[in-house]
């Protein structure tokens, strides 16, 4: 079955978690990357046949709009369509301001480096692993019942704002799940879970370790130890950026070999 417009709005604030902000053009070159697009979805459509028809539902969303040149989505970004192709934007759910231009730069230079990458086979070693996949699902669900209490929202609003992003995106990001701050500004989090106690070593790729210095106070590690794999629970210790480089020491335990 084709996807709905609102399937496709909440693929929308997927990509913008990543990218900021994106034009009516550049969602339609993207959305592919966050949502599958079933043989319907690929159908051409009858009035562009140039166009899936999944890719008119996109341009439908600020045509729908009507008159309201700017409209917020209770998805989580605001479309403006005083530019043409129009803009969506990210909005914080706790100001419900739109990111300022600055801070657009900062998340897609950032993301220019992280997006694309070749594929991360540590992490991919790692989320093979049951207990690794689990523990993205436990501390998704952690995260969002922290969104619940510390910011006194309801559930379907602090679902919207805690995104799986390297299901969707790829392990390339150097981090498993977006989320926000008690300000409403970017959190990331990258989960590392063991059945061990807190002291087990957790491994880190080169691009993990990169993310953590280039995003600083954003990016966090969400330790799952003590994991039972049956009751899908554990015990959680969040790590801060400044924290995983004061506190942990790094040991290099593999290397990449080329021929010279």
């Amino acid at each position: 079955m084709a996807h709905s417009e609102a399937q496709i709005r909440r693929a929308i604030k997927s990509l913008l978690t990543v990218y900021g902000e994106l034009n009516t053009s550049e969602v339609k070159q993207l959305l592919e990357t966050v949502l599958v697009f079933d043989e319907e979805d690929k159908q051409t459509s009858p009035s562009r046949p140039n166009e899936y028809k999944i890719i008119q539902r996109i341009g439908n969303i600020p045509s729908h709009q009507g008159d309201d040149i700017i409209r917020d989505y209770e998805e989580g970004f605001r479309v403006d369509k005083n530019f043409s192709p129009a803009i969506f934007s990210l909005l914080n759910p706790i100001s419900n301001n739109v990111i300022q231009p600055d801070e657009v730069t900062t998340i897609k230079e950032k993301t220019r480096r992280f997006i694309g990458r070749k594929v991360d086979w540590e992490k991919v070693r790692d989320r093979n692993n049951e207990i690794g996949d689990q523990g993205e699902i436990f501390v998704l669900e952690f995260e969002i019942d922290r969104l619940i209490e510390t910011l006194a929202i309801e559930r379907a609003k602090a679902m919207q704002n805690v995104q799986h992003l390297s299901r969707l995106q790829g392990d390339g990001l150097g981090y498993d799940i977006f989320s926000i701050n008690d300000d409403g500004s970017p959190r990331y989090i990258e989960v590392k879970t063991t059945s061990g106690d807190f002291n087990q070593p957790f491994f880190m790729s080169e691009n993990e370790r990169r993310f953590f210095e280039e995003y600083g106070d954003s990016a966090f590690i969400y330790r799952v130890y003590n994991f039972d794999k049956e009751a899908r629970h554990g015990n959680i210790k969040i790590i801060s950026s400044s924290e995983l480089f004061s506190d942990f020491t790094f040991d290099t335990t593999t290397w990449k070999v080329t021929p010279k």
